[in-house]
């Protein structure tokens, strides 16, 4: 089954500013097994990325044997700076079992500053 998540990164202090061009990683949290990378992507010109995956991608044995019935995704995302290193990660924030139709993730300024995330471009 194919399942699909808007992720729109803001400043937290501004929500109606994005920030663009910023590499993200989006992840299915796992308890027993390493956390499963679903997609990365760089966020467009007004800080979003939609992301695509199939079930199969999450579904391990943790999952079973009533995945199909009532086990979605546990969705968190990693995102990095320009030098590929994550700087920021909602891993513990993980949202389970719900798939979201778009997931807003606040960014402090002090943190965009630091890795150059905010662009002339990010509105």
């Amino acid at each position: 089954m194919l399942l699909t998540v808007r992720v729109k990164l803001v400043l937290s202090e501004s929500p109606e500013q994005c920030l663009a061009g910023v590499r993200v990683s989006l992840y299915d949290r796992d308890t027993h097994d390493k956390d499963d990378l679903l997609a990365t992507a760089v966020t467009d010109s007004q800080g979003e990325i939609f992301f695509s995956f199939e079930s199969e991608d999450y579904t391990d044995a943790e999952d079973r044997p009533s995945w199909r019935v009532n086990s979605l995704p546990d969705l968190y995302v990693v995102i990095f700076n320009a030098a590929g290193q994550a700087i920021h990660s909602t891993r513990t924030d993980t949202i389970q079992d719900k798939l979201l139709k778009i997931m807003i993730i606040p960014i402090e300024r002090a943190l965009a500053e630091k890795h150059n995330l905010l662009h002339p471009e990010s509105s």
